[in-house]
């Protein structure tokens, strides 16, 4: 199986959103709109076509001091419905356009269940597994097939996640969409919070809030929030990807979770109930790796409440494709990780003096 790039553009044709984000295994991050949102932090998007029909969009952003630049193809090229291998072709063919024009390493990683002649094609085309790239690879995915409605889904719940929907219900928390994105920087505060509870890598001055706002104009967000006398108790930010909805953000204010039990559990159900009205296929609810072993968590882990939380809706676990890259120049690539080396020695020496 080949498939190779016929055009690459710097401007979006007026169907790309409709070719990159609306198929099968589509994704926000290849939309029109995260490109823009990538030009403005100094990313250089260049639309490719293929000879099959399908696109990707492909980011690039040059080393300074050094030759070439790095290539990224984030949660790309899409599936579109396709087999494995014809993922795998596009990735090989944009490795050699990528090499062609000058970039050091490319990096792709889409979103598709794992495969193991993915993996091999990949493999044979020069590419090597590495780390995420994206926060995590494995997702938990709810389906909502032809005659579901909300007493099935209910049914299939967990008895602990239906009480909480109850006590939250019962109290004065009330859930809304804010489609004006108005509480986005609130929520930002609770997502900043979050990050630094859990240590992970977040902070929504990095820009995340003018994407979201970027999305929610394009309209493929759909922001939730959870409020009670005014006061954010939480919030959920939404995609419309790939045919289905997929959870992408959530964080709540930990000061309120005794007072207002079940706050995240009626934010997730809320999402569902709407996914499930606009007829979706399935619901993602995102994903709870274990930080680099990318596996399910297991009892103690620091992620395993929030696989707990997901699961408890019915959801299920689905194993992913990982990121893989390929390096094109080989001498340049290590160039780069001996100064990369060097400047973190010079900053250790800089922190001793």
């Amino acid at each position: 199986m080949t498939s190779d790039v016929a055009v690459v553009a710097d401007v979006p044709s007026a169907d790309w959103d409709a070719l990159t984000v609306d198929p099968p295994g589509g994704h926000v991050l290849q939309s029109a709109a995260w490109a823009e949102q990538c030009r403005g932090w100094g990313w250089r998007p260049r639309f490719v076509r293929f000879d099959d029909g399908r696109a990707a969009l492909l980011l690039t952003h040059g080393k300074p001091l050094l030759p070439g630049f790095f290539a990224y193809c984030p949660r790309g090229p899409i599936t579109g419905g396709d087999p494995p291998e014809h993922v795998a072709a596009r990735a090989v063919s944009l490795a050699a356009w990528s090499r062609a024009a000058g970039a050091t390493i490319l990096a792709v990683d889409p979103e598709l269940q794992a495969d193991a002649a993915f993996e091999a094609d990949l493999a044979a085309g020069g590419f090597r597994i590495t780390e995420e790239i994206q926060p995590s690879r494995h997702r938990l995915v709810l389906e909502l097939p032809g005659g579901t409605d909300e007493a099935s889904l209910l049914r299939a719940m967990s008895k602990s996640t239906r009480q909480r929907i109850g006590a939250a219900k019962a109290g004065t928390v009330s859930v809304r969409e804010d489609a004006s994105g108005g509480r986005l920087a609130d929520f930002g505060a609770l997502m900043d919070a979050t990050a630094r509870r859990k240590r992970f890598d977040f902070a929504a001055d990095r820009g995340f809030i003018e994407w979201w706002r970027r999305a929610l104009s394009a309209g493929r967000t759909r922001f939730l929030v959870a409020e009670t006398s005014g006061q954010l108790l939480g919030g959920l930010i939404v995609h419309l990807q790939g045919g289905h909805w997929a959870t992408a953000f959530s964080a709540d204010d930990a000061a309120f979770r005794f007072v207002h039990p079940g706050t995240m559990h009626l934010l997730r159900w809320t999402a569902i109930r709407m996914a499930l009205a606009a007829g979706a296929p399935s619901i993602d609810l995102g994903g709870v790796d274990v930080a680099g072993a990318r596996r399910r968590p297991e009892p103690g882990e620091a992620t395993w409440g929030l696989y707990e939380h997901k699961a408890g809706f019915g959801a299920r676990w689905i194993e992913s494709a990982g990121a893989h890259e390929i390096v094109l120049r080989p001498a340049v690539y290590r160039t780069q990780g001996l100064l990369r080396t060097l400047r973190r020695r010079l900053r250790g020496l800089a922190a001793r003096s």
